[in-house]
């Protein structure tokens, strides 16, 4: 049992890092969100921003056996979790979702706004 989501940060049109959270899937958006803006100085040094991203959705658990995994892939993470899959392009500097595909502004705003008037 857990609440897996999958985390697929394209860095260019064939390359992928996947980030597999065992327990993030609840908090998806709003994690991804804070994610993002953090990596915000960076969103053009796809290297950096890929390891900030990472960094702040794994947070505090980095010395954790369990929890996260990590690959690389020439296409999306497809892991079959409990939520659908996120897609973080950065060369479009886009999330794809299950609603849909956002620009990183949006995205951010409205996660980060709606999670703080609930």
């Amino acid at each position: 049992m857990g609440d897996r989501i999958v985390y697929t940060i394209k860095q260019d049109k064939n390359l992928s890092v996947n980030l597999y959270s065992h327990w993030g899937g609840y908090d998806r958006f709003e994690l991804l969100a804070n994610a993002l803006r953090a990596a915000e100085p960076r969103w053009s040094d796809t290297s950096y921003a890929t390891r900030i991203i990472v960094s702040q959705l794994i947070g505090d658990q980095w010395a954790e056996e369990t929890g996260f995994g990590l690959w690389a892939s020439n296409s999306d993470g497809a892991y079959g979790g409990d939520h659908p899959d996120i897609t973080i392009d950065l060369i479009n500097k886009t999330v794809e979702d299950e609603t849909g595909i956002h620009d990183f502004e949006s995205f951010i705003n409205y996660h980060l706004v709606t999670t703080v008037t609930k």
